[in-house]
């Protein structure tokens, strides 16, 4: 048997339903940080291995003086900020690069 068909207003029903909790499901994600902040600002300065794919201190702190006296550095700002924004696809793609080709021995010379 196959099941009964709903009607229209009962899977109307059900899909407002299913995007309120996925509008429910990503406030609770993006109020984390907000709920804990120590908790976020201890992972700034946690290892890399327990924290892959966040920024690191350095960038986070040239963010910072980039907010507080970027006015005052005209051009050098905005190579700073073009910088910052390909910082981290860098650093991926050299760990990348360098997981797939690890480095060569060095070679004896033959004299």
């Amino acid at each position: 048997m196959s099941p009964p068909r709903r009607s229209a207003l009962e899977m109307r029903k059900e899909l407002v339903r299913l995007r309120m909790e996925m509008q429910r499901q990503q406030l609770d994600y993006h109020a984390e940080p907000l709920r804990h902040p120590l908790r976020q600002f201890g992972n700034l300065f946690a290892p890399d291995r327990a924290r892959p794919g966040r920024s690191k201190p350095l960038a986070v702190g040239a963010a910072l003086l980039l907010t507080l006296f970027g006015k005052r550095l005209g051009r050098l700002r905005t190579m700073a900020l073009f910088a910052l924004e390909f910082y981290p696809l860098v650093s991926a793609g050299l760990r990348q690069y360098r997981a797939i080709r690890p480095p060569k021995p060095p070679q004896k010379s033959q004299a």
